[in-house]
């Protein structure tokens, strides 16, 4: 009986690194790439300080928050692609490649068989019974 495998890789993403810091550079100082990454606590606070700090900013006060954010939004930065890691890993999403064998080990050099046999078959060496029953077997 011949041996088979089937080699089968899986790409399951689950947040994406991409999405997370173009969200984080065009609307991080709305929280939205914390709203984006399941952090929804920290994307409100965000959110807060920024309208606390506009509405508050003609007093001078303002800058203090909106400060707090911009700093906030700085750290992020580093922080975005730990976040992500950390929400893909505890739903369980990795790379990760299967293997599935039929009947035994792999044989990675089939082709390299085939035409050794075939070469044999033009050679006659072998008759075309055993030439199409070998073939069969490696097929």
């Amino acid at each position: 009986m011949s041996n088979q495998s089937v080699s089968v890789n899986m790409n399951i993403e689950g947040k994406n690194m991409v999405i997370a810091y173009v969200l984080w550079w065009f609307l991080g100082s709305f929280g939205i790439h914390r709203f984006y990454l399941g952090r929804t606590g920290t994307g409100i606070t965000q959110l807060v300080l920024l309208i606390i700090g506009a509405l508050t900013s003609f007093i001078l006060i303002g800058y203090l928050f909106l400060g707090i954010l911009g700093i906030w939004w700085v750290l992020d930065a580093f922080f975005v692609h730990k976040i992500v890691k950390e929400h893909n890993n505890s739903v369980g999403i990795k790379n990760s490649t299967i293997s599935i064998s039929k009947s035994g080990e792999f044989h990675n050099n089939s082709l390299h068989q085939l035409e050794k046999l075939h070469s044999l078959y033009e050679k006659g060496v072998i008759n075309k019974e055993q030439y199409e029953k070998k073939k069969a077997e490696f097929l």
